[in-house]
């Protein structure tokens, strides 16, 4: 995994505003089939506005396509935990 999917998967996970992080819920809850859903559907929305981070987020689901469910849940798992002391 490299900067650019774990960036992807941090800001999905989390919200950040005035300098803390919030948690997204509904991504943090969901398995690995059903965040490559929720990437996809943010990865057409950016298509046309911003294509630098539409080629990342296509990065991050062909990276999830390729892990397994534990391996998702681990990542996730670490990326939530690195980031507990910046949330509210």
């Amino acid at each position: 995994m490299n900067d650019t999917i774990e960036i992807t998967l941090l800001f999905n996970l989390f919200f950040y505003e005035m300098g803390l992080y919030t948690r997204n819920e509904r991504f943090i809850e969901a398995n690995k089939r059903e965040a490559i859903s929720i990437l996809d559907e943010q990865a057409d929305n950016l298509k046309y506005i911003n294509e630098g981070l539409y080629k990342d987020y296509k990065e991050t689901i062909a990276f999830l396509e390729g892990i397994s469910e534990e391996e998702y849940q681990n990542i996730k798992n670490e990326i939530i935990e690195s980031v507990k002391k910046f949330t509210k």
